[in-house]
């Protein structure tokens, strides 16, 4: 065998060995008969693995923390006795109103003074109420509806000044909270005055339920929902659908609507109308209107006949719903769902299946 032969022969067995010991990029060598590690394409990431326990949690004061709870359950008031829920199975909390220690007294205390004799005691009763802010608000909503003239006018101007004074998504009304597990939804009142949790920064923290305005577990499904709006029903003037969806006043919420109704069935499916109503509907067009206008003053039946609408709170601001709607209310309060009515004033017929979806 020539020289030249000889050589290649060399070069190329050095090559299989060199090859074989070659360290890899993390400067480990490959561990024998296990599987090579799949390399990274550019841009792809790793999905980051889930610490049981781990939630997200919105305070009032707009920050949001992630944390590992380490309480085991939690205790609930509801209108069929006291719940405990074991902290692992919940998915998601919409806090209602919790006070601090101390302070649901002293507004309890603020709103008989309002009426007192002495008016050095009816000031600074009122100044009170406004310090505390929105812990005092549903106080005073309800003083306002008081059967003493002179307190109720009292509470008027404090709740005017109240809503100047802080933006409606802070002044809760509703004190219920909504707990959401892995097989139903509670709705009732949270007994555990405290939630313990660990986080990466501060360590073990003890929450007050005061400051909490949401709890989403990062393994738990959002609070997505699916509802059915009767046209027989909630087509008819003054009727709405309480959805028992809770809309906080701070998160963004996508409404979709699907279904065609008839808003004049005597006359033989000629009258069709689909949730942007029986206008948009013979038009052909798409409705497209911008959120800026979506307010409703008065629902007219000639102009919303079949239209799908929507308010926040039994006495909320009506809008437009139709096909989409998406925005962040304004409000807190539950979601009310309504078919205008038909503009023949009879009865309409079928329904629209309507999904709620939270954005973040």
């Amino acid at each position: 065998m020539n020289r030249f032969a000889i050589a290649s022969m060399l070069l190329f067995s050095f090559s299989v060995v060199s090859t074989a010991q070659a360290p890899g990029r993390d400067g480990r060598n490959d561990n024998p008969g296990q599987p090579k590690k799949q390399p990274t394409s550019p841009g792809s990431t790793t999905k980051r693995a889930f610490v049981p326990g781990e939630v997200d949690i919105h305070f009032l004061n707009g920050s949001t923390v992630r944390m590992v709870v380490q309480s085991e359950k939690l205790d609930i008031a509801t209108s069929y006795g006291k719940l405990t829920v074991p902290v692992a199975d919940l998915r998601a909390i919409e806090f209602g109103l919790h006070f601090p220690d101390g302070v649901e007294p002293k507004i309890e205390a603020a709103i008989k003074a309002l009426g007192h004799s002495n008016y050095t005691e009816r000031e600074k009763a009122g100044a009170l109420l406004i310090d505390l802010g929105p812990y005092s608000y549903p106080a005073v909503l309800e003083a306002t509806r008081g059967q003493d003239a002179e307190t109720a006018q009292r509470a008027k101007e404090l709740a005017k000044k109240l809503t100047t004074n802080h933006p409606k998504k802070d002044l809760k009304t509703i004190v219920e909270d909504k707990v959401v597990t892995r097989q139903f939804t509670i709705i009732g009142r949270i007994l555990t005055p405290t939630i313990k949790s660990k986080t990466e920064y501060f360590g073990d923290v003890e929450l007050s339920l005061a400051k909490m305005r949401t709890l989403r577990s990062l393994a738990g499904s959002s609070l997505d929902m699916d509802v059915a709006v009767d046209a027989s029903k909630y087509a008819n003037q003054g009727q709405w659908l309480d959805t028992g969806y809770a809309v906080d006043g701070r998160s963004g919420i996508s409404i979709t609507a699907k279904g065609i109704i008839d808003v004049w069935p005597q006359q033989g499916g000629q009258y069709f109308s689909g949730p942007n109503g029986f206008q948009a509907q013979q038009r052909g067009q798409p409705f497209g209107v911008p959120i800026a206008v979506r307010k409703v003053g008065m629902i007219h039946a000639q102009q919303h006949c079949g239209m799908l609408l929507g308010k926040i709170g039994e006495d909320g601001e009506i809008f437009i719903v139709g096909e989409r709607y998406e925005g962040t209310p304004e409000t807190e309060g539950k979601l009310f769902l309504h078919i205008g009515p038909s503009q023949w004033n009879v009865p309409s017929a079928g329904q629209f299946d309507v999904r709620i979806t939270r954005k973040e």
